[in-house]
C-alpha cells in the first residue's frame, strides 16, 4: 500500500509541475493556445464541464480568427484539441500509451484545470469540420467533443 502511495503522488507531482509549465509557456508566447487581455478577432466562451463542451457545436468562417476562451467548471483537468478526425484518432491513441497523464506538444490544444480557464487561437483557413475534443482518461469515450464547422 505504501509503494502505491508514492507511486501516486509522484504521478500528481508530474501533472501539476506539468501544468505549471505549461501555463508558463502560455503565459509567456504569443501563438496558439496563449492567455491575452485583448484576444485577436471573435471571442467564444466554452464551459467545460464533467464530460461536456457547452455548447456543443459552434459555426466560424472561412478565414476568421476565434479565440476559444474554455472555463473549466467541472470538478477534474480538462483539455481541449481542436483538430480534425484524424488529429482526434492519433491524440487519442498518443493518450491511451500513456500511464501516467500527458503533455500538449503541439499548438492546437490547451489542459485547463478545475476553475481555470484557457484560450485557443486559431485562423480557419478553409471549409470543413473539425472537432474540439477532450481525451483526459475516458473523457473522450464519454462523448466530451464539440464541432466546430468552418462555411
Amino acid at each position: 500500500m505504501h509503494a502505491r502511495s508514492i507511486v501516486r503522488a509522484r504521478r500528481v507531482a508530474r501533472r501539476v509541475t506539468g501544468l505549471v509549465a505549461a501555463g508558463l509557456v502560455l503565459a509567456a508566447c504569443g501563438g496558439h493556445g496563449h492567455t491575452s487581455a485583448e484576444p485577436a478577432g471573435r471571442v467564444i466562451e466554452v464551459s467545460m464541464t464533467d464530460m461536456a463542451f457547452t455548447p456543443s457545436t459552434v459555426a466560424v468562417a472561412a478565414g476568421e480568427t476565434v479565440t476559444f476562451r474554455f472555463r473549466n467548471e467541472g470538478a477534474v483537468v480538462h483539455e481541449a484539441l481542436l483538430g480534425d478526425d484524424t488529429a482526434q484518432t492519433k491524440h487519442a491513441a498518443d493518450m491511451a500509451k500513456m500511464a501516467d497523464g500527458h503533455d500538449h506538444d503541439h499548438s492546437g490544444a490547451v489542459s485547463v484545470a478545475p476553475g481555470k480557464t484557457a484560450t485557443l487561437t486559431k485562423t480557419f483557413a478553409t471549409a470543413g469540420t473539425l472537432v474540439l475534443g477532450c481525451h483526459q482518461p475516458g473523457h473522450w469515450e464519454a462523448g466530451m467533443k464539440a464541432t466546430v464547422t468552418v462555411a
